[in-house]
């Protein structure tokens, strides 16, 4: 019973015992008293419920405003944070995976996420084995399978970026299965869940020295993908709620904030939307912005001080690929950022993604690709091999 409702049953008891009338006869006057009694003891009764309702209402703990993740930095004072672009396992790689393992389309890559404290994917696709789509007239709709949690947290994932388009490609069931998979596999996620307060909680990079905070927002791919009170979802883009993301994050000690952001579109440059979502998240204090979407690099630009990495391209993705006919190189990197007392730095590792090419097995650039990227992600970074870097 809410306590709204108790309180009335109260109210209506006394004004019950109030409104009893004095009557002149004795047994009716002996009826009163024994109806005044019962209404006190009744009222009694009825304080003793709410009160223990107000008593177990307390002991119920509220959600969790935050995730948080603590660790010991690899190096002292620098708190270092990884993070791939699209990753799915399945569609096309799907055979290749049953024949080999989820394993071996990481392989090329597996060693680049180890170096950092924490480590981020944006994987696009529910972790399930449901295969009813949530919009069975989509033209692209998938999943990955179980064992890719174990799998990435196996090569030093820490988080999952689910604050995408796909991410609800199996409806509620497959979020759930998500989140609980991840969870089973020592992983936590970002992004999205089962109503608007749980999709909106940052994770917390917690060392002894400095605070990081993850946030992440999409575009609104509607209705049945965006979460609300009592919906699941993803948070989509809205002043308000870049806003709010920021402010909470600092409240729970964020000393620097990264919002993790999946935008543009596929296969292509950087478009206006995405200039003023940037301009909107450095406007609300956010200490660097790092996007994923469109499956190719994009350049990266310093905006008031703050990095913003628009498209980091995919990590390791299924699907075949577009990219000969889009007239775009199958490239991605991997990002660090990394914070210390003074600054910060952005490092760039590029890696070849064409499936076309490496067969759903990416591996680290050659020269010649390297310059591809830095031709592509412009920036003002410095490049040492298949590494570009920028202080900031």
């Amino acid at each position: 019973m809410g306590q709204r409702a108790v309180l009335g049953r109260a109210r209506g008891l006394v004004r019950s015992v109030l409104g009893t009338h004095r009557r002149g006869h004795r047994r009716r006057a002996l009826a009163r008293d024994r109806r005044i009694m019962g209404g006190f003891a009744g009222l009694a009764a009825v304080s003793f419920v709410l009160v223990g309702w107000q008593v177990a209402s307390a002991l119920v703990p509220p959600d969790p405003e935050y995730v948080e993740i603590s660790v010991v930095p690899h190096k002292p004072g620098e708190v270092s944070i990884a993070i791939a672009g699209d990753t799915l396992f399945g569609d096309g790689a799907a055979a290749f995976i049953e024949a080999e393992g989820v394993e071996a389309t990481m392989a090329g890559v597996a060693g680049m996420l180890q170096d950092a404290d924490v480590a981020v994917v944006n994987i696009e696709a529910p972790i399930t084995t449901l295969t009813e789509p949530l919009n069975p007239g989509a033209q692209f709709s998938y999943a990955s399978s179980p064992e890719s949690a174990a799998a990435l947290a196996a090569i030093g994932v820490d988080v999952l970026q689910l604050g995408n388009n796909h991410t609800m490609d199996r409806g509620v069931a497959g979020l759930v299965d998500t989140m609980t998979i991840a969870e089973e596999a020592g992983l936590v996620t970002v992004g999205a869940g089962t109503d608007r307060a749980q999709a909106a909680r940052p994770v917390l990079v917690r060392t002894d020295t400095l605070t990081i905070a993850l946030v992440s927002f999409g575009e609104d791919y509607g209705a049945a993908k965006r979460s609300g009170d009592g919906l699941p979802g993803m948070v989509p883009f809205s002043v308000d709620a870049v806003i709010a993301a920021e402010r909470n994050a600092r409240r729970a000690g964020a000393d620097r904030v990264v919002a993790l952001v999946h935008w543009g579109d596929n296969y292509s440059d950087v478009n206006d939307l995405q200039r003023y979502w940037a301009g909107e998240l450095v406007a609300a204090g956010y200490d660097a912005v790092v996007g994923s979407g469109p499956h190719v690099l994009n350049p990266v630009e310093i905006v008031d001080g703050v990095p913003v990495v628009y498209s980091l391209g995919n990590f390791v993705f299924g699907s075949p690929g577009r990219f000969a006919g889009f007239g775009r190189a199958g490239l991605g990197a991997v990002a660090t950022v990394s914070f210390d007392a003074n600054g910060g730095t952005l490092a760039l590792r590029c890696i070849r993604t064409d499936n076309m090419v490496v067969g759903y097995v990416p591996r680290e650039c050659g020269a010649d690709e390297s310059a591809v990227a830095a031709t592509d992600l412009q920036g003002g970074l410095v490049w040492t091999g298949p590494t570009g870097t920028l202080p900031f």
